[in-house]
């Protein structure tokens, strides 16, 4: 018996170690599962609805691709990381999703079986519609927004009646629930531009009917519920809109459009699968804010000022909707505290292949992802300890799903372990192509001339492709005209003009400094935008790289504001920091450049960041763990050019491969570095001279802070050039190679991670990565 304990033991403590669990983790895990099996239990409970196909005889609809796959990932996620049971979840699709069965499955799954202190979600994928108001004299609004059902009004009806469902008569279903723990998804849009379809992205939302006389069944509907809250129809109208009962999660503005992406082989909405993704990875102290700034970040990365994720919240005080007063915690809601990069959905093979849902991958990681990558399967609970360790190992990918290989691990274990449908798994090794460019689409608006030579130019440039139009794409090549550069951020999607050329994200956003002067021949434009394509690659080639949610890393980051008022923008931390950091702060390694920023809390937010220009902001790495960490901090401004804080020290000392080679600065086991700090710059005496200040133009801007317990060799040769070209004048300089330093990092990693990839028993051409060798923080904020 002893042995057999000892071999136990010995299995748990590699399982422990390849989930990233201390064993004191896993007692006090064991002790908090017995606490919550002692608390009453609530229930949760959800109403899904995707409508892909639009009946062609409604008119005026095109069919929607990715609405199916929302409400897939959405049941996912409530099943295996939130704690939804299967038979407490309702999904419509397509032609199940009728206004009538939308709204009396409302009323049957949610309003007539939660009660209070129960969790409902409700979530909507498909068209939406602005509706004309008729007969209102109390609401100044001459229109109310609308979901559309699969039997919805189409702008090409006449003289019929609009069979939406209203946005009054969800509010009137959401008032109806007898719990406040409501939370609301819409990934819809009210907003139409003249056009559904534009690249490779198709827009979710529908003309305005030509009718504004509503339905009798809406109409009788909404007395039905006026009635059972005992309100009045003036009441209802008087409501604000865009304010609904519990939080709502919108993927856009109501002025503002929501986009569907077709990637490769797979469609999603962008908001949907970047919310999704980003709850899969989730900590228990994070909040929906929190959460959604993250999102916000990605979604405006993609579509600019086109589209930009909200969250609303109703305040009892009825004064304003749009914020709450205190973080909305997960802790609540999370079923296990451990994020999760997948899921299993089949077993096949008896039980030698196993049929993954990517759903933790962000898409643009996604895109590159190879075979041979590993994962780690998670135990059903955190309080289970299998004898077995299994690992899957990706043999083929299509969009998000993956088939892999079973495989066990841990000596002597020739067994194949026991795995089964949605057990949830964590990415241990990511296989990337050596070879990554950068995607670039040409305007259809250009002459066929100028598409003809634009090819041409650009297929003399490394690393730069060309794709069709109707593809994925990180650049559009087009021409905008000087009214479009300064457009208003609240329009959408502004068109691309006759006129000079430029940059376009996929939304047609202009990127700064990107536009040329008028009368420029393409192939001159081309050649005049190598420097930014090299640099937005460089950027591309990073983003690939993160990974903070599921590395063993010991760290955490926080992006700061020191003036004009100090607070804290932005947090991020690996899961071992999350559940290991001291309650007190490490002692920092220089004395913190802002006295009261130590103390300051997280900034409520209702989207992505924004940080006026003229202010300063300051990051802190704080390392928790044993070892030293090393960084490299990679900036991109709003004009898209790459600067980086000099992670090199005076000394130098002797490397086996490259000789005498700069020291680089490092931050000690339980210190703190401020990033910049007054050390960086030469005037350390001035508070001016404290953090790095916020310029211009208005615009996103992003860093990267890579960490690792392994030196940056190769990265701190190919910074080194760019010094002696004369733009080390001071510690944060302007990268002249920003490439070949995002081509160095990703080589470094590739070397931290050889012990992994070889105990892994990995081999391939392609960049092995093991997940624990490094950790890659990301911050996105808007300048203004």
């Amino acid at each position: 018996m002893g042995l057999q304990r000892r071999e136990f033991l010995q299995r748990a403590s590699l399982l422990l170690a390849a989930l990233g669990i201390s064993e004191t983790q896993w007692w006090m895990g064991s002790e908090r599962y017995y606490q919550a099996l002692a608390q009453p239990t609530r229930r949760k409970l959800a109403l899904l609805v995707g409508i892909n196909q639009y009946p062609a005889s409604n008119g005026g609809f095109e069919p929607l691709r990715g609405c199916i796959t929302d409400i897939e990932l959405q049941r996912e996620l409530l099943t295996c990381r939130f704690g939804f049971q299967d038979s407490d979840i309702i999904t419509l699709s397509n032609l199940e999703a009728t206004r009538e069965n939308i709204e009396n499955a409302f009323i049957t799954h949610l309003i007539e079986q939660a009660k209070p202190g129960d969790v409902v979600v409700f979530h909507f994928s498909g068209y939406g519609s602005s509706i004309p108001r008729s007969n209102s004299t109390t609401n100044s609004s001459m229109s109310q927004n609308a979901l559309v059902p699969v039997d919805g009004t189409s702008s090409t009806a006449e003289d019929g009646e609009i069979n939406d469902l209203l946005e009054d008569t969800l509010w009137l279903l959401l008032r109806s629930l007898p719990t406040h723990q409501v939370i609301t998804i819409l990934d819809t849009s009210y907003a139409y531009p003249g056009f559904s379809q534009q690249g490779a992205f198709h827009i979710r939302s529908s003309a305005s009917p030509n009718t504004s006389k509503i339905s009798q069944a809406e109409q009788d509907f909404q007395d039905q519920l006026l009635s059972q809250l005992n309100l009045s129809r003036e009441q209802l109208e008087k409501r604000r809109p865009n304010q609904f009962p519990g939080i709502v999660l919108s993927g856009t503005k109501p002025s503002q459009v929501a986009v569907e992406i077709n990637w490769d082989n797979w469609s999603a909405g962008l908001f949907t699968h970047t919310l999704t993704q980003t709850l899969w990875s989730a900590f228990p102290a994070d909040s929906l804010q929190s959460s959604l700034i993250q999102v916000a970040g990605v979604v405006e990365q993609t579509m600019g000022v086109a589209q930009q994720p909200q969250l609303y919240k109703e305040l009892s005080s009825g004064s304003e909707s749009r914020l709450t007063d205190k973080p909305l915690a997960l802790k609540n809601l999370l079923s296990n505290s451990s994020g999760a990069g997948g899921v299993i959905k089949a077993v096949e093979d008896n039980g030698k292949t196993a049929k993954l849902l990517l759903t933790g991958l962000p898409a643009s990681i996604l895109e590159y992802y190879e075979a041979n990558s590993l994962y780690t399967v998670l135990p059903d609970s955190e309080s289970e300890v299998s004898p077995i360790l299994s690992q899957l190992l990706i043999r083929s990918r299509t969009g998000l799903t993956a088939k892999a290989t079973v495989r066990s691990i841990g000596s002597g274990n020739s067994t194949l372990p026991e795995i089964k449908a949605r057990q949830r798994v964590k990415e241990a090794i990511r296989v990337l192509p050596r070879q990554i460019d950068l995607k670039v689409a040409l305007d259809p608006k250009l002459a066929r001339i100028e598409r003809v030579d634009a090819t041409s130019a650009f297929s003399g440039i490394a690393d730069v492709s060309i794709v069709t139009n109707d593809q994925p794409a990180d650049f559009i090549l087009g021409r905008v005209r000087d009214t479009a550069i300064a457009q208003s951020p609240s329009a959408p999607l502004p068109s691309m003009f006759q006129g000079r050329y430029g940059l376009f994200s996929m939304g047609q956003a202009v990127l700064p400094e990107s536009v040329g002067e008028g009368g420029e021949a393409v192939k001159i434009a081309v050649q005049r935008l190598v420097p930014q394509l090299k640099t937005r690659l460089a950027a591309k080639l990073l983003n690939l790289t993160q990974n903070d949610q599921s590395s063993l890393m010991r760290a955490r980051t926080t992006f700061a504001l020191l003036t004009p008022q100090a607070k804290v923008l932005m947090s991020r931390e690996t899961p071992q920091s999350e559940n290991e950091a001291s309650p007190t702060q490490p002692q920092a390694d220089q004395p913190p450049s802002n006295p009261s920023s130590s103390s300051v809390k997280p900034s409520m937010s209702q989207g992505i960041v924004s940080v006026p220009v003229g202010s300063r902001v300051q990051y802190q790495l704080q390392n928790n763990g044993n070892l030293p960490l090393y960084f490299i901090w990679f900036h991109l401004n709003t004009r898209g050019q790459a600067y980086l804080l000099d992670p090199v020290l005076e000394e130098t000392e002797t490397n086996e491969e490259f000789g005498n080679v700069p020291r680089q600065k490092r931050v000690s086991p339980g210190k703190t570095m401020s990033l910049p700090s007054s050390a960086s710059f030469e005037n350390t005496a001035s508070t001016e001279t404290v953090g790095q200040m916020v310029r211009g133009p208005a615009g996103l801007a992003e860093t990267y802070l890579v960490v690792s317990h392994y030196p940056f060799t190769k990265a701190l040769k190919a910074i080194e050039k760019t010094k002696t070209m004369g733009s080390g004048n001071t510690k944060l300089f302007l990268l002249s190679n920003p490439l070949e330093v995002a081509e160095a990092v990703l080589e470094d990693l590739s070397n931290a991670s050889q012990l992994g990839v070889e105990r892994a028993g990995i081999s391939t051409d392609d960049l092995a990565l093991d997940i624990n060798a490094w950790a890659t923080f990301n911050f996105i904020y808007r300048v203004i």
